[in-house]
């Protein structure tokens, strides 16, 4: 058998050589059996220890969507971010500026880390929250991404961010005058909704909602799914068309979107086969994403029902596969969705 002879890859253009390096560090965020523990961003990261010329060609498409979905990921993005400040001081080839290389960021559920007790001053360099210190560093980078998923309670993070670029802005510019210190304006919200008075209360997260244009909603994480012994289309077309929109949608402070166009919901019911429930597991399954393209502007909102909506054209409801985990309920059970592949795939539009 005659060897196939290797590609004469050093013989192409230097520029052909960096965009097969720029694909090959795209993130892949579709997570199968084999691979579900597999870092996203493994091919990327190999890449960068190539040489400095890769590494500027492929840090771009590694920092084009980040996923923090634990508390130790964001440090860690913190602590990159630290060792940047100080190879921009040092003027080290190494320095690469995240700020505005970032289009999308995902935040798990990060809940904030509670107060610590006062303590020697000799100690309080050793029991300092990362985070605490470092929202000047996390600020400009989460803020110049145009599209920002939060669980809700990850919105402390968001708080911060956003005190400390504006408080940033107004000692440097004039608020009035000057572009607010955020390039977001797509924002999605996942889990139990709560808490909006922080965002609501302050002038810099007054300006924050009211800069937003497109709203999601991927709530509840767990949705209570009944199953059918045989399928049914018109109970399809009950559970799609007859029943009003969720409730927690009256509490959202609407007069705050002063500019908002779009707002997507995930409707909470789906509907399984018996035969569904005994074959899937962690598989994909259909979600209804709701989006209304006619929202409200006045916090005295009386939501339609569903149905009115999609027959005056206000809205349009599509279906999009998401990753489930399912209960052992024998009749019922919930469903926990993951949304952060399905978000970082663009599913959730």
């Amino acid at each position: 058998m005659q060897a196939t002879s290797p590609f004469p890859f050093a013989n192409l253009s230097t520029e052909l050589i960096l965009l097969i390096f720029a694909h090959a560090a795209r993130p892949t965020f579709v997570k199968t059996s084999d691979d579900a523990s597999k870092n996203p961003y493994a091919s990327a990261l190999s890449l960068c220890h190539v040489s400095k010329i890769v590494r500027r060609t492929v840090l771009p498409e590694l920092l084009r969507t980040i996923l923090l979905p634990e508390y130790n990921n964001v440090t860690a993005f913190v602590r990159t971010l630290r060792m940047q400040q100080a190879f921009a001081l040092e003027g080290n080839d190494l320095h690469f500026d995240y700020a505005g290389r970032v289009n999308r960021v995902w935040f798990g559920r990060i809940c904030e880390p509670p107060p610590q007790a006062p303590v020697h001053s000799n100690f309080a360099s050793s029991t300092t929250s990362e985070l605490e210190a470092d929202f000047s560093l996390l600020a400009p980078v989460l803020l110049s991404a145009p599209s920002l998923a939060l669980d809700f309670e990850s919105l402390w993070l968001l708080y911060g961010c956003l005190e400390s670029a504006w408080s940033s802005c107004i000692h440097i510019n004039d608020p009035e005058r000057a572009p607010p210190p955020w390039r977001t304006n797509n924002l999605t919200l996942v889990g139990e909704f709560n808490r909006w008075r922080p965002l609501t209360s302050t002038t810099e997260g007054s300006a924050f909602l009211a800069s937003i244009s497109r709203l999601s909603f991927l709530s509840p994480t767990r949705a209570e799914t009944h199953l059918l012994p045989t399928y049914d289309p018109c109970f399809d077309d009950l559970e799609h068309r007859q029943y009003p929109l969720p409730e927690w949608m009256t509490s959202v402070p609407w007069d705050s979107f002063k500019r908002l166009r779009t707002v997507s919901l995930v409707l909470p019911r789906i509907v399984l086969t018996v035969a569904a429930k005994t074959s899937l597991s962690e598989e994909n399954v259909d979600v209804e994403l709701l989006t209304l393209f006619d929202p409200p502007h006045s916090a005295y909102w009386d939501p339609k029902d569903i149905s009115a909506y999609i027959e005056s054209g206000e809205g349009l409801i599509v279906s999009v596969g998401v990753r489930t985990k399912l209960g052992n309920s024998p009749i019922q059970f919930s469903v926990s969705f993951d949304w952060e592949e399905a978000w970082a795939c663009g599913l959730l539009k």
